[in-house]
């Protein structure tokens, strides 16, 4: 796609946007609960996530407004994916492992959790790793595109402090989030579609929330928490930190590959 002057500010124009709708939303959604963690889950598995679709509908008027494209939104690549994706899916086993043992959702639960954290899947990988990166990536050299984009990806997670009332561990959360962030930009190059990253993201997430709906109802230990409850986050995503940077490691001298996928559905 050929660079245009505002292209990054449209880009940023719509980040804020996207957060304002977001986070207005949700705020509504919030404001008869005491916005902790177990009303945080049973509301996801028990009702729509409507500031997450009110976050989609601005990604979408903006990407049509805008002119956005080389999102990534092509088919990707069946052999890279065979080839890439069997070390992410191994870090899920665990997650889905626990979820079967301590006993799963009801089915209806089920079914709300998979289509809350399929679109919150599909707005932030929208957001980040398509429109922003897209823009970045016109702007600078492929390495602070990946890194900054993952910075702010990550950052957002500081407003979970408000769902979970601790900012130390939302905090955790948002070093976490962007060490993914590297993962899941990796997964979209090297595939060649954004729906890699999507997908992932949604059985990452999901299977998460199988584990915390079982046990958010679990009374917290008095007083502050260990350093290991805020180091937990990061160390459960350091493995997949360091497979994504593996896989963007030949990235680094041929910027031609990130057009290549950025215009593939253009």
């Amino acid at each position: 796609m050929p660079k245009t002057p505002n292209h990054l500010f449209r880009a940023l124009f719509t980040l804020l946007a996207w957060l304002v709708a977001t986070s207005l939303v949700g705020a509504l959604l919030r404001q008869d609960g005491s916005g902790s963690i177990v009303e945080l889950v049973g509301f996801l598995g028990s009702n729509p996530a409507w500031n997450v679709l009110a976050g989609l509908s601005v990604l979408a008027f903006a990407t049509r407004a805008f002119g956005f494209r080389g999102l990534g939104f092509g088919p990707p690549d069946g052999w890279a994916m065979a080839k890439l994706v069997w070390f992410p899916i191994l870090t899920l086993v665990p997650f889905y492992a626990i979820a079967l043992a301590i006993g799963l959702p009801p089915p209806r639960v089920m079914l709300f959790l998979a289509v809350n954290t399929a679109l919150v899947a599909l707005s932030e990988e929208w957001m980040f790793r398509g429109v922003l990166f897209q823009a970045l990536q016109s702007r600078l050299r492929i390495w602070p595109a990946v890194a900054l984009t993952s910075v702010l990806f990550g950052s957002i997670h500081v407003l979970n402090a408000f769902a979970l009332g601790d900012l130390r561990i939302a905090a955790a959360q948002a070093v976490a989030a962007t060490m993914t962030g590297f993962l899941l930009i990796a997964l979209m190059l090297r595939t060649g579609s954004i729906w890699t990253a999507v997908v992932y993201h949604m059985v990452w997430n999901f299977g998460i929330l199988l584990v915390v709906y079982e046990t958010a109802g679990n009374p917290l230990p008095e007083g502050p928490l260990p350093l290991s409850a805020y180091l937990v986050p990061i160390l459960v995503v350091l493995p997949n930190f360091l497979f994504g940077l593996i896989l963007l490691r030949k990235l680094r001298h041929d910027p031609a590959t990130v057009r290549e996928v950025l215009t593939k559905d253009a």
